[in-house]
């Protein structure tokens, strides 16, 4: 695959605000990629900088390997904050005013309207629609001229459920077309539930970077207590299995190593004469994950 995107030390200041520290990290050809961080984290500052709407006080991005320029904003739809139409114009009409101020054909409106099951209210006033077809209808603008890339910042933001899943649907459908996303959130289900890959970003520092199964790995942790406590923490200390073991009120808790079960501490009792009397396997969520990342 080739990097659609790169980013290299990217930083940008407002006054004595740091919102992003030299940022680096590439996205590659049909990746849907997540920027997952808290409010204020630089998410939003990031997407205006590549989508060439803020200018980086330092650092650099290449789109398709080459410098920002004109000719690439064909290949890339963005929707960054909230969505602007005039209130008092249908949607029709608002899609025409953006493909003229693109240089682009109305031809391609009534196919937008359709993949964002707009179409039915095509002529209905921008002012009538839900939060969550305001939303999709943003997506819309966003994919006239069928661009390559999707650069969306947080797109269910402020969505009831029903607008949630809306939008999230609407957003799954342009990542089953193969087209590479660049999506920011803060909310990590939602991510999770959308994208392949994510960034994790904390007051414009980059925490993490990759492969959700990577960074965010549901690893197993145990409680359990045996016949002898503190032998079976020493012996586990020194073993493979385990990440880290603790012992309160009576009982153990365990994180275990990759690829290590609860089965296999177990058996590494029994073979040290040790009867494992209680024992109850937990996953860690990815959220309480994501948490400890972003924790103070």
């Amino acid at each position: 695959m080739k990097n659609i995107l790169e980013i290299n030390h990217l930083s940008k200041s407002y006054k004595s605000i740091k919102a992003i520290k030299k940022l680096t990290f590439s996205i590659q050809e049909g990746q849907a990629y997540g920027l997952l961080g808290p409010n204020g984290s630089g998410k939003t500052t990031t997407l205006s900088i590549i989508s060439g709407i803020l200018k980086q006080d330092s650092g650099s991005f290449l789109w398709f390997g080459e410098e920002a320029n004109a000719s690439q904003r064909l290949r890339i739809g963005s929707l960054i904050e909230t969505p602007h139409f005039y209130p008092y114009l249908n949607l029709e009409r608002n899609l025409k005013i953006l493909c003229e101020i693109k240089k682009q054909s109305y031809k391609d409106i009534d196919r937008v309207l359709k993949e964002t099951k707009l179409y039915d209210r095509r002529k209905s006033k921008f002012r009538t629609l839900s939060l969550g077809m305001k939303q999709r209808l943003g997506i819309a603008a966003a994919l006239l001229g069928d661009p390559e890339i999707l650069v969306l910042d947080e797109p269910t933001n402020g969505l009831d459920p029903e607008g949630i899943a809306e939008v999230r649907e609407t957003v799954l459908k342009q990542v089953r077309r193969g087209k590479t996303l660049i999506i920011a959130s803060h909310i990590l289900s939602e991510v999770e539930k959308i994208c392949s890959h994510l960034a994790i970003l904390k007051q414009g520092d980059l925490l993490a970077t990759g492969s959700i199964k990577e960074i965010l790995s549901e690893e197993e942790m145990i409680e359990f207590s045996s016949s002898d406590n503190e032998m079976l923490k020493q012996k586990l200390e020194s073993s493979n299995l385990i990440k880290e073991i603790e012992q309160t009120n009576g009982l153990l808790t365990a994180h275990l190593e990759k690829d290590v079960d609860s089965g296999d501490i177990n058996n590494f009792a029994f073979e040290n004469k040790i009867t494992i009397n209680h024992l109850i396997s937990r996953k860690k969520s990815l959220e309480s994950q994501f948490l400890e990342l972003v924790k103070d």
